[in-house]
Parts: structure tokens; sequence; C-alpha cells
């Protein structure tokens, strides 16, 4: 892999390539739908594959180069965003992908894994224990739930795009549209390849030239979260345990998620690759945490005063965003704050009261 930093926009099998030191997820690409990722250097060997925040949401990816091969991290949510990464990949190294890790069972970080071993025969698949029973048990059923459900999807889409006010509107709304419908048809054909390897606890990958740990620390965005730690380069990458945006607690485990991040910040980080959004610091990480931490507080508290579920929806968001809007809207109206505390505050409501 070349050394310098660069940016290269992966869209539709092909790549155009630009060289720049700047951060951030192009905004042309999301705005337009039609970059999938971003790949940028974060240490030695060590690179970001940031995905556009598009309707049909894929994950980052985190690339680690060793001296045979190459580590991968999440696969996005569907196999033609995972050939896209590896084409990418074949480009930059004639190396082969020897490792994949999964973070969590969602579905936008794995259901590209059927993609490696067919380009990688020995590639092995990695995850925790409690991450691969979520995938059999949970995230295999909701493949058959997306294609159960996404026709509503579709026909809702096709409704809003027929009543859309103006030509923007449209023009966003036709581009949903076929990311969605495509989408349906690649799930539909989905091929599941579950991981080769678990661990419980920490697994390490100790090569001549780096030294990679595997960690699950606790409970947090799902049960079995991994997190991947290079200690030489000072770099974590955290799955959707730490986002660029408002989180998503739907099966997370707030009160555990706040311990969880409070272990995460004891190892020597300087570089943190998330699930979605940019590279970041412990400066986020401490502000993503505290917003776990000061939601969960303030649902608490108006609980406590006998405030019932549709009052603290709506007072809490108010006492909060002074605070956290701002930082939590980086993509403004992508995974809008407003909308996404309403699921945060149900789910503290029923697991941290």
């Amino acid at each position: 892999m070349t050394r310098r930093t660069f940016v290269r926009n992966v869209s539709a099998g092909i790549a155009a390539s630009t060289v720049s030191g700047a951060p951030g997820v192009s905004r042309a690409a999301a705005r337009g739908g039609k970059g999938l990722f971003e790949i940028k250097r974060v240490a030695d060997g060590v690179y970001l594959a940031a995905a556009a925040p598009v309707y049909k949401v894929n994950s980052n990816a985190a690339i680690i180069e060793n001296e045979d091969g190459l580590l991968v991290v999440d696969t996005h949510s569907k196999p033609s965003a995972a050939r896209a990464l590896v084409q990418e990949l074949g480009e930059m190294t004639a190396k082969p992908v020897r490792y994949v890790v999964n973070t969590h069972f969602h579905f936008d970080h794995w259901q590209g894994n059927e993609v490696y071993p067919a380009a990688y025969p020995n590639v092995e698949v990695i995850t925790t224990e409690i991450t691969r029973e979520a995938l059999l048990s949970r995230g295999v059923p909701r493949i058959r739930d997306q294609i159960r459900t996404m026709p509503g999807e579709i026909a809702k889409l096709k409704a809003e795009l027929a009543a859309a006010p103006t030509a923007g509107r449209r023009a966003e709304l036709q581009a949903n549209l076929q990311q969605a419908e495509a989408y349906l048809e690649e799930v539909k054909g989905l091929s599941p390849a579950l991981p080769t390897m678990a661990f419980e606890q920490t697994m390490r990958l100790i090569k001549r030239d780096r030294e990679i740990e595997l960690l699950h620390l606790g409970r947090a965005h799902t049960d079995g979260d991994l997190f991947v730690f290079l200690p030489r380069e000072k770099v974590v990458v955290t799955g959707d345990a730490v986002i660029g945006w408002t989180p998503f607690m739907g099966d997370g485990y707030p009160e555990d998620w706040v311990r969880t991040l409070q272990k995460l910040e004891q190892l020597d980080f300087t570089h943190m690759i998330m699930g979605h959004g940019d590279v970041a610091g412990k400066e986020w990480l401490r502000f993503f945490r505290g917003y776990i931490a000061e939601l969960i507080e303030a649902v608490r508290r108006e609980a406590a005063g006998g405030a019932s579920l549709d009052e603290i929806k709506a007072r809490v968001p108010n006492h909060l965003a002074a605070k956290y809007e701002q930082g939590l809207s980086t993509y403004g109206d992508y995974r809008p704050w407003r909308r996404l505390v309403l699921t945060n505050i149900e789910r503290v409501y029923a697991t941290a009261l």
C-alpha cells in the first residue's frame, strides 16, 4: 500500500484517486449518493474506509495492513458495497485479505461477509462468541424480516415521491427509492457467511510487524461489541459502540454502555475509527459517553418526579439540546438528533429504570 496520505472515492466499481490530507466524509459523495467510500490513512498501514451517509446506510471499514496480508473490520450492509471495497483493495495492494472482523451483529456491518471467502478462499471471519450467536439467532432472521418489510418501505417512498413539493425533494426521494429497490434485490440473494473463529474476552494476532488485540469490554451498543486495538499505533476500532452521530440504542444497554466506554478510555490510543463518521479522538469519546450518561440521568430524574414516557420525551430533548444537539448533528438532516433522541429515551426508559 502506498504510504502517502490519500483519499480514494469508490463508486460502482470505478475508482478515482485524489490526494488529500483533510479529514471528513465527502459531502459531494454524500449528497449525490454516488461515492460509497473514501479511504484515508490513519496510521502507518492503517486506513479508514469512510462510508458516505446515504439512505441505505453502510458501515465504515477499517483496513489494517500486515506483512502477510490485510485485516478488514466490518463488511457493510450489502455484498455490492463489499465488492467495491475489495476491488479497491486489489488496486492498492497485491496482498490478500486474511482476516475479516465483525464488530457486532447489525445488518450494516456483516451482510457483505460473503464477498470475502469468494475473493479470498483462505480468509477467516472473526467475532466474539456472543456476536456469533447473535448473528445466528437475530442477524439471519433479520434478513428475512427485511425481505418482508422492504416492499412497504418502497411503497411509502413512492407515495412520498408522488407528493413531493419541490424538485430537490423529488430528486432526494428518487435516489432513496432507487437505493431501496436495489437493496431489496440484494437482500433476496444473500448467502450469509458466518464467522469461522470466535472468542470470549480477548484475542491477539501477533505479527512480526504489528500486534492486533481484539477485545470484548462489556455490553454497549449490543451485548457482544468487539473493539480492535493497535497498541503500537495507538488506534482503536469501535464499531457502533462509538459513532459520529446519535447512537441507535434499540439493541443497546445504556448503563453498561457508559461503563464499557469508561473501560475503552483507559486504553492508550489517540485515534478512533468509528462505525460511522470520521476519525476521532478521546475528546469525542468523552462527549459521546457524556450524552448517554446524561440521557440516563435526565430520564431517571423525570421518571422519579412522576412524568410519563410521553412527558419525558417532550422535556428531555430540550434539556440536552444545548450541550449535545449540534455535536450529534454533524450530517445535518441525516439521522436527525431530534428524532433519534426520542428512540434513545424509549430505550433508557425500558432498560434503565
